[in-house]
C-alpha cells in the first residue's frame, strides 16, 4: 500500500499565459514539495506530445520520469468543451482534465481531434459543439479510446468550470446527458473546497481532489494545492483506481478566501472605481456593478450558496487548509515578493531541514519547533506554526481575479 501526493493538473510553455517551465524545473520542485506524481500539462498538442516522448521514460506502469530522476508524470493536459444547451443563451463553455495511461491513447486523442475537424495547435484546445447530444457523443467517444481515460470536470465552480457563473447550469447532467454516469471525479479548484462542495446534490457522492492548476515550476505554484490517495502500487492504474473509488487520504487546499473569485465584487483598477467593491449580500441578480455600471463576476462562494441543499448531510472527507511556504516566509519576513532572494533562499533552507514542504505541514509544532528553533527567525517560525494551526486570513478575500491578502495572526489576535 502506498500514499502518493498527486498534483495533477499543470500546464506547460504551450498554453496561453504561461512562461517558460521545463521539465527538469518542475521535477526539482515537486521534490522541495513532496510531491510524487505530477500531470504533464498539454500532452495532446504534437510539439509537446514530441517533446514529452523525447525527455520522459516509462519507469513504473502509465508513469513517467526523466532519465536519472525519481519523480513521476502522469500524461495529461487541459480540454476546453463548448456546446449549445436548451434553455441557455449563450454557450455553454466547461475546463476538464484529461488523464492518459499511454502515449497511444493520447495519439488515438489526437486523431480524433483532428478527424473532427478540431484545431490542436494550443496546449489548451477548444472542442466546439453545437448540441448538448453532440457533445456527449466527443465525451464517449474520447473516454472508449482506452477505459482507463479519466475525463474530470476541471475548478468546478470557478467563472469557466463547468457549475461555475458564467453558465449557471441547474445540473452537470444539462451538459453532459448520459454520460453523466461516467464523471467520477471533480476538481474542487482553488476558490472552492470540499466542505463547501459537498452540499451541492450534483457533486455530494464524487470523489473530491485538489490540484494546484500551476502555470509555472515556482514554489508557491507547484502543489499550492495537492491530494493524498491511497494506492495499492505505484502505476497510473492505481491511481485511476484510488480515484473512482474515492480513496483520498486528504486534500491540501487552499483557504478558498485566497482564490481569485471567491467573492463577488470589482478591483479598484477598473474604470469609475476608486475602491474596490466587495459583495456579500444584496448581490444585484443582474450582477450590474452599483459603481461602474458594468457587470460583475458572482463569486464562487455565492455560486454554491445557489446550488447547495441545506438539507444534505456531506460525506466526511478530511481536507486541510495551507498556504504555501514561501507565502509563509514572504508574509512573515514583510516581503511581498515571493521570489525574492531571502524568502526563496529562507524557504529552501526549511525545506533541507524538513525534508520536503508536505512533510513540515505534518509535523507536530513541538516537532517543527525542535527541527527550526534557532535555524530560522523566530517570527518566520511562528507564521510556519500559525499556518499549521490554521491561524491566517485573507484581508480583503479574493474577488475579481485577484488573490486574496494574506494575513497570519499574531498571537493576541488568534
Amino acid at each position: 500500500m502506498s500514499n502518493l501526493a498527486v498534483d495533477l493538473h499543470s500546464h506547460s510553455g504551450y498554453a496561453g499565459g504561461v512562461g517558460q517551465i521545463t521539465l527538469e524545473d518542475v521535477a526539482q520542485t515537486m521534490k522541495y514539495k513532496g510531491i510524487d506524481v505530477f500531470g504533464t500539462g498539454d500532452c495532446l498538442l504534437p510539439a509537446r506530445m514530441n517533446e514529452l516522448k523525447r525527455k520522459l521514460k516509462e519507469t513504473r506502469p502509465g508513469l513517467f520520469s526523466l532519465p536519472g530522476d525519481s519523480s513521476y508524470f502522469a500524461l495529461q493536459t487541459e480540454v476546453i468543451f463548448t456546446s449549445r444547451i436548451p434553455g441557455y443563451k449563450n454557450k455553454i463553455t466547461a475546463h476538464h482534465v484529461i488523464l492518459f495511461p499511454d502515449f497511444k491513447s493520447v495519439e488515438k486523442t489526437a486523431l480524433f481531434l483532428e478527424k473532427s475537424g478540431i484545431k490542436n495547435t494550443i496546449g489548451r484546445p477548444f472542442i466546439t459543439t453545437e448540441s448538448q447530444a453532440q457533445a456527449e457523443k466527443y465525451f464517449f467517444e474520447i473516454k472508449n479510446i482506452h477505459p482507463e481515460i479519466e475525463i474530470i470536470p476541471a475548478h468546478v465552480m470557478t467563472p469557466d468550470g463547468i457549475l461555475g457563473s458564467k453558465n449557471r447550469l441547474k445540473s452537470i447532467k444539462e451538459f453532459y446527458g448520459k454520460f453523466t454516469e461516467e464523471i467520477k471525479v471533480i476538481e474542487t479548484g482553488l476558490s472552492a473546497d470540499p466542505e463547501m462542495l459537498g452540499k451541492i446534490p450534483d457533486l455530494h457522492k464524487m470523489t473530491m481532489i485538489s490540484n494546484s492548476d500551476c502555470h509555472s515550476a515556482a514554489l508557491n505554484r507547484i502543489g499550492r494545492e495537492f491530494t493524498v490517495l491511497d494506492t495499492e502500487d505505484i502505476s497510473y492504474s492505481d491511481i485511476i483506481k484510488a480515484l473512482r473509488l474515492n480513496k483520498v487520504v486528504f486534500t491540501a487546499e487552499f483557504n478558498p478566501k485566497e482564490g481569485r473569485y471567491f467573492n463577488t465584487g470589482h478591483r479598484k483598477d477598473r474604470p469609475g472605481h476608486e475602491k474596490e467593491l466587495i459583495l456579500t449580500d444584496n448581490i444585484p441578480e443582474d450582477l450590474i456593478c452599483p459603481v461602474c455600471g458594468k457587470k460583475m463576476i458572482l463569486g464562487v462562494n455565492e455560486r454554491c450558496l445557489e446550488l447547495s441543499d441545506e438539507n444534505l448531510i456531506p460525506l466526511k472527507r478530511r481536507s486541510k487548509h495551507l498556504i504555501p511556504l514561501s507565502e509563509a516566509v514572504a508574509e512573515s519576513l514583510n516581503t511581498k515578493s515571493v521570489k525574492s532572494k531571502k524568502v526563496i533562499e529562507t524557504t529552501k533552507k526549511i525545506i533541507d531541514i524538513a525534508k520536503t514542504e508536505i512533510n513540515l505541514w505534518r509535523l507536530s509544532d513541538d516537532s517543527c519547533k525542535e527541527l527550526l528553533d534557532n535555524q530560522i527567525q523566530s517570527q518566520t517560525l511562528h507564521s510556519i506554526i500559525a499556518v499549521k494551526n490554521g491561524n491566517f486570513r485573507f484581508n480583503p478575500p479574493g474577488f475579481d481575479g485577484n488573490y486574496g491578502k494574506l494575513e497570519i495572526l499574531k498571537r493576541t489576535e488568534k
